[in-house]
């Protein structure tokens, strides 16, 4: 399949902005030393299995398709009449109006171009602080259920590169170094969090404009 922005995107939101974003959320508030009992949560985890995140992936592979198509539909009319004013006489008295049309026709496509990158960025921005609020709600639900005072970012070590300098980065945000599986609320917090997402009726998520 072409690579385009939003596969780009997509690929960037769903790998790699939780890794980032939701990690460093979770770190913040996990910076006032333990008083009592403490637990913990994989963020990417959750946000990974978690079935509103699955069907917001499909809305956005649908999107993106439908983008796909009008895109080639667009440039098809720019090349064809690109060709076409090619052709013409340099004495032809429509040269220049044509010529003019043509540029008009590619900054709109340009425009237009921008403009649904622009909506999708903001969409995607805007669900991903959706879905993180979920999951800190659920979290604290949970976690006062429990009796817990605490719950921690839980990650797991994967060197991205053979770069030193990014391992390094890597083990100092890693803030956990150990945690028991008895005080890991991963599954509780998804298991809560798809439960309630699938109680309500199914809504489409993405308000970007066709």
């Amino acid at each position: 399949m072409r690579r385009t922005w939003l596969t780009g995107l997509l690929t960037g939101v769903i790998a790699g902005a939780a890794v980032l974003a939701l990690s460093q959320g979770l770190h913040a508030q996990s910076g006032a030393p333990a008083t009592g009992r403490i637990a913990c949560v994989n963020v990417v985890n959750v946000f990974n299995e978690f079935q509103r995140q699955k069907d917001l992936t499909e809305e956005l592979t649908a999107f993106q398709d439908k983008v796909n198509a009008e895109d080639a539909q667009r440039k098809q009319k720019i090349d064809a009449e690109q060709a076409s004013v090619d052709r013409l006489s340099i004495d032809d008295p429509t040269r220049v109006e044509r010529m003019r049309s043509l540029l008009a026709m590619q900054i709109d496509y340009k425009n237009w171009r921008d403009l649904k990158k622009a909506d999708m960025t903001r969409e995607i921005a805007l669900w991903f602080t959706r879905i993180y609020q979920e999951i800190l709600k659920a979290t604290e639900e949970i976690a006062r259920k429990s009796g817990y005072d605490m719950v921690l970012y839980r990650g797991a070590f994967e060197p991205l590169s053979m770069d030193p300098e990014v391992i390094r980065d890597q083990i100092r945000s890693n803030h956990m170094l150990y945690a028991a599986d008895s005080v890991d609320l991963t599954q509780t917090v998804l298991d809560k969090l798809n439960a309630d997402y699938r109680a309500q009726p199914r809504v489409k998520m993405l308000y970007s404009p066709d």
